[in-house]
Formats: structure tokens, sequence, C-alpha cells
């Protein structure tokens, strides 16, 4: 098996993941990495009770979660990955997680932030970081909320900023 999606999505394990992408990507195994997530106890058995029945859920800290790749550990499951924020992403890439592709499927409101593709929004702060990973780090990085609406570049996104 392997990583079947990657997600940037500021709510992690809700509704649209679960019954959408978890079915459309075959998914058994959700690896949340978040950091602060990672030592949170409560936080983590809100988002286990989240999942359906039959699919895993870890919350790994970033270094754990390099840790994890590198003992070939996403290898045993069809895995979804999910990022809270693009920090969180960078931080992991820049710290050795090896990705191909990353989807954006929500980066939460706020000022300064304008809709890019259908509901997600995106700011300068998070496109410079994104712009950074897909120049720099070969990963292909697209937005896409659902499975019914098409993929939209990182490239057609930040334009209309």
């Amino acid at each position: 098996m392997t990583i079947g999606l990657t997600r940037v999505d500021f709510r992690l394990i809700h509704g649209q993941v679960i019954t959408r992408w978890l079915k459309q990507c075959n998914i058994n195994e959700i690896i949340t990495i978040d950091t602060q997530l990672s030592q949170d106890t409560f936080m983590q058995e809100v988002f286990k009770m989240a999942a359906p029945k039959g699919v895993r859920i870890r919350i790994l800290s970033v270094e754990e979660a390099i840790k994890a790749q590198e003992k070939q550990e996403f290898e045993k499951n069809r895995i979804l990955l999910l990022f809270k924020n693009v920090q969180q992403l960078r931080e992991a890439v820049k710290n050795g997680l090896n990705l191909k592709e990353v989807q954006i499927g929500g980066l939460g409101g706020g000022p300064g932030r304008k809709a890019v593709n259908n509901a997600i929004t995106l700011d300068q702060t998070d496109a410079d970081i994104l712009l950074d990973l897909e120049a720099n780090h070969a990963i292909e990085i697209y937005f896409q909320t659902t499975p019914d609406y098409p993929k939209e570049t990182l490239k057609n996104a930040v334009a209309k900023l």
C-alpha cells in the first residue's frame, strides 16, 4: 500500500473528508501530522471518534511522521496524510518528509484571505509557502474541495490573489 492522498485541511477529520475522500481513494488509515495535536491526548480521542469504523487513526508529530516514512510504515496501508495548515506541511517537507503531490482542501478564513477555489481561501503568506514547496521540492500542489469539483493548479489559484 502507499499514500493515497495528502491533504491540507484546517478541519482535519470531518464529514467531507470521511465520507468522500476515504471512499474515493480507498483509504484504510488516516495519519494526521500535527506536532501540537500529537501532544494533546484529549483532542486525539475526539478525532479518533470522528473516524469511521475500520479506519485506523494515527496522530504524529512532524518528527514522528518522518521516522515512520523512513521505516516504510506508510507502505502498510492505504494512507490519507492530513495536515492542519501549510506551515506544518512546510516543516515536514523541509525536515525530510517525501511527498509527490498535495491537495489543498481548506485553509480557513480570516483577514487578508481571498477565496480562490470554491470555498478554499488563500493569502500571500500561504501562497508563498506553497509556491516554494512546488518549485523547490517537486511537489504537485492543487486545490480541490471534493471529488465532484475539478482540480485547480496552484498557479491558477495564486493568480486570483
